[in-house]
Order: C-alpha cells, then structure tokens, then sequence
C-alpha cells in the first residue's frame, strides 16, 4: 500500500461510496456540515482506482457533507491497496469517533474473514479500544458466532455485550423464543441479562422449553398488551423473577409492603441485605446538613415503634 502526495477534485457522484469497508457510516454531523458550508474542506478523502473508477477509502462524512452543498471534492489516491488495507486506513481515519459495542462489532465482522482469529484478537481489538485478553474481548468474538438476526439487535443497542453468555448456551428454539422480547425494546445490561438468565435456569431446572416457560410465567401475555417499554419491563422481569424464585419473590413482595408502612413519610429506606437468609433488614438514609440530621433522627425514634416490624421478623425465620 502506498499514499501517493497526488491531491486532486474530482466530483462526489463520481466515486463509488458502497464498499463493505465503510462499515461505520453515517449521516454527517451538523457540526461538520456547518464547517464544510463556512471554510470548505480541509481534509482530504482517500480514494482509489479500480477497473470500474474511483472507491472510497476513508471519508464518507466529508463526501456526504461536500455532496449536500454541491461542492467539488478533494480527494488523495492510496495505491496497490488490499482489501485488509482499506479496512485499516478506514478504522485509523474513524479513531476520534466514540465507539459502542454495535459498532466494534461492524468492524470485527468486516475484518474477520480477512485475517485469522489470533491477528483479529492481538491487532485489531486493540484499534477498538478492547484488550485482547479482557472480558469484553471474549464477548465480541463470541458475537461474531452468533446469528444474523441477534447480532442486529445488538447493532441497534436493544441488547447489552454480556447477553453473548447464556445466548451462546442456549438452543436455536429457546434464542427464537426470547427474540420477541428485544425487538421493541431497548434493555439495560442487569434487566437483560438477568431475564435470560431466568428464564434458561427455569427451563433446565423444570425440563422444559424456554417457550413454555415463558407461556407459564406469563411473559408471551405481557408482551401482547402493547405496554410503555418501561412497564413492560418491569413487568417482564418481574414475570421472570418470580418463575426462578416464587418463595423468594413471595418473601421480597411482603417485604416490601412491610418497609412501605414502617418508612413512610420519612426519608429512610429500607432493604433486605442477605436474600432472607435471616430475618432482619438495613435501614440507610441520605442528609445534606445538620437538620436533615436532626429530622432523621427524630424519624428513627418513629420508626422504631411501627408494629410492622414484626411482619419483617418473621421473613426469613421460618416461622411465617
């Protein structure tokens, strides 16, 4: 490969801007219209010859941007460039952009069929801002492994990196069963992980299909109702929850309704630190000055003398 010191205009509906390689394009920035629009271009595009005509290498805002207000291009020609090479001088041109793991994933699948897995790992995990020997390395490859249609949900953010664990443990019958879940919404990373992992660990602890599970448990009804995403969620996952742990969840919702009566009205909160492994419950508050101090205090001494309390003692005792 060879970057020739030939800088030349050529026209934007000239140059083939299709190429595999442009595998983070997007819709230029405003910022970078507005620049192109007051002082013109500043940077060269990389660009070169193929039987056909000129191809993008590196620049797909900056041609967009000069195509929208009309303006010839400034272009450099690369030479004796490789398939590997355009994806390189692309990546290297895209360095200032802030990554996500939908866009990591793009270009490890671009470079992927160009390179064995030890280069793809030591060389260009490391361009992506991921160490080699890291977790999050571990998960991107596994990804690459991973169906057509679950590798776009995590393209478009409706699914978190660490789901690739239980995905990649799961049958193509129980992936199929969970797809509906992610396709009209957007999880975080504990919520999405933690409802797969529930309903797997239903299935193999009842020997049933994921599927069935989620019949049992109500999830394919939640689903139907056309809820906020934020309320089907919740209710998903609270669905789930209780299908891996019924008596825990049981002992969790009486919890909850028994700190609800001792702390309201008071700026304590109050929860179960040990899974109701013993009875008994944490109580933390959050004060700014020495009357948020005062106050607390004084809300303590009330709270001591909720007859709610004995509903909390119980929990977790074996004797409720």
């Amino acid at each position: 490969m060879h970057l020739s010191n030939e800088i030349f205009t050529v026209s934007a509906d000239t140059l083939d801007a299709s190429g595999a390689h442009l595998f983070w394009t997007a819709k230029p920035e405003t910022s970078l219209l507005n620049s192109i629009e007051e002082f013109g271009q500043a940077t060269p595009i990389l660009v070169c010859q193929s039987p056909e005509g000129l191809v993008l290498i590196a620049g797909h805002a900056r041609l967009t941007a000069l195509s929208t207000h009309g303006l010839p291009v400034l272009a450099r020609m690369v030479e004796d460039v490789t398939e590997m090479d355009k994806g390189l001088l692309y990546l290297t041109d895209n360095l200032h952009r802030s990554l996500d793991d939908g866009m990591r994933l793009k270009a490890l699948e671009y470079f992927a069929p160009l390179m064995d897995d030890k280069t793809l790992k030591n060389d260009i995990l490391p361009r992506l801002g991921i160490k080699p020997k890291s977790k999050d390395a571990r998960l991107l490859l596994e990804w690459l492994t991973m169906d057509a249609d679950w590798q776009a949900l995590l393209k478009t953010g409706h699914i978190p990196l660490a789901l690739a664990t239980v995905l990649s443990r799961m049958t193509t019958e129980d992936r199929e069963a969970i797809h509906s879940l992610f396709t009209g919404f957007s999880w975080s990373r504990s919520n999405a992980v933690n409802m797969v992992n529930w309903l797997f660990e239903t299935a193999k602890m009842r020997d049933k299909a994921v599927q069935d599970v989620m019949l049992d448990a109500g999830v394919t009804t939640i689903l139907s109702q056309g809820l906020s995403p934020k309320d089907a969620i919740a209710r998903l996952t609270t669905a789930a929850r209780l299908a891996r742990y019924p008596e825990l969840t049981k002992l969790q919702d009486r919890f909850t309704a028994a700190a609800g009566e001792i702390t309201s009205g008071t700026r304590w909160r109050m929860n179960q630190p040990n899974n109701f492994e013993t009875g008994g419950a944490e109580l933390t508050v959050q004060i700014k000055d020495a009357e948020q101090l005062e106050r607390a205090v004084v809300e303590m001494a009330d709270i001591a003398k909720a007859s709610a309390w004995e509903k909390v003692w119980k929990l977790g005792s074996g004797n409720d």
